[in-house]
């Protein structure tokens, strides 16, 4: 690799002679900064080594599956176990459609047809997107390693997915999921409090801690709680984000987090034992010392739900939270904030049809400022 002037840069790969004695051979002059220059070398590696017959036998050979298996192996300290977890399920409907095939024979028209076959069985486009995903990122692994020359999902056709916002929550049926958790369930209650006053993620709000309220009004999002590889295995650690955030909370919201205290006090002291310093504000072990799993505050929820006629999934307290701020006229960058979006623009992806709720009133003021002495 040769830069023969600034950002301009010679590539040559040699593989020896074939059979006949002509070289085996490739160039070509690429143009960008030395990052880019190296992967296109990369590639033309590959395909010079393919083209030569010397590509490596477990190159040759390998198959879907164990290419899967490699790019697992790769990513699991990088993700988090969750998220592994998700794509090893995807990663079982992939092995089944085409796992026997070697990685230098599949090909986009494969692909399709899998496509096609597993929108056929019901399956959701997302779904079918999220399998293109996982096969797109294990293949592009297997370029920047110098496996393949080029990632055949670039040329696929995965189904495409419109947005869903969240449904319309009123906030009338969340007091009322309040209220119905608080007879049979205060934890619950305290949980769907937060979650649609915060808009924290269900992780987060199990990993809160006492210490993290603030005299002050503030909620400190410090970490999440996590199931592990073994689901049945819990883990503490960063927020998704991998970052902090500060929540500010009304006197209303500090008021309900003291009534929670109080009751976690008073069921400590019953079982003769104390909220250490460490103790989580949603725990169903008098001392605070466990975290209530974030599954089961799902499935506690799923169930008052249902029984309360409402088609509700606790993370769609998160979005209650979002569209309420943005009617209200709360700016992007701060909704981002109190969510905990690394960026604004996916709050701005999220929940573009509350912002457009908000265009539309924009547009009353604006007609009505310039419009309104207008005759009819």
């Amino acid at each position: 690799m040769k830069e023969r002037s600034p950002g301009v840069w010679w590539l040559r790969a040699y593989a020896g002679r074939s059979s006949t004695g002509k070289p085996v051979q490739g160039s070509r002059t690429v143009r960008g900064g030395k990052r880019s220059a190296q992967a296109e070398l990369t590639k033309l590696v590959a395909e010079v080594a393919e083209r030569s017959g010397q590509m490596t036998p477990l190159t040759r050979g390998m198959t879907v599956t164990e290419l899967l298996e490699r790019w697992l192996e790769h990513l699991t300290p990088l993700r988090e176990p969750g998220t592994i977890r998700g794509y090893r399920q995807h990663s079982k409907a992939i092995t089944a459609a085409f796992g026997s095939v070697q990685v230098s024979k599949l090909n986009a028209q494969q692909l399709d047809r899998a496509y096609r076959t597993w929108l056929g069985q019901g399956r959701a486009a997302r779904t079918v997107r999220q399998r293109h995903a996982i096969m797109s990122s294990a293949l592009h692994q297997a370029q920047r390693w110098g496996l393949i020359a080029r990632a055949v999902t670039d040329l696929a056709s995965p189904p495409a997915i419109q947005a869903r916002p969240g449904p319309a929550t009123d906030p009338a049926v969340v007091r009322q999921l309040i209220s119905a958790a608080e007879d049979v369930n205060p934890v619950l209650a305290a949980a769907i409090a937060l979650a649609a006053v915060t808009g924290a993620r269900r992780g987060e709000l199990c990993g809160l801690r006492w210490s993290d309220v603030e005299a002050t009004g503030l909620l400190q999002i410090r970490r999440a709680v996590k199931h592990d590889l073994d689901p049945r295995q819990l883990v503490v650690g960063a927020t998704k984000t991998h970052s902090e955030r500060r929540v500010s909370l009304d006197d209303l919201a500090m008021s309900l987090l003291a009534a929670h205290r109080g009751r976690a006090e008073h069921a400590a002291k019953m079982t003769g034992v104390a909220l250490g310093p460490g103790a989580y504000v949603l725990s169903l072990d008098p001392s605070g010392a466990e975290p209530m799993r974030p599954d089961s505050l799902g499935d506690a929820f799923a169930r008052l739900a249902r029984q309360q006629g409402a088609k509700l999934r606790f993370h769609d307290l998160r979005h209650f939270a979002a569209t309420q701020l943005i009617g209200a006229g709360v700016d992007v960058r701060t909704v981002a904030g109190r969510l905990g979006h690394a960026d604004a623009s996916t709050t701005l992806r999220v929940y573009a049809h509350a912002l457009q709720e908000r265009d539309r009133a924009a547009a009353e003021v604006l007609g009505g400022l310039l419009f309104k002495e207008l005759p009819r």
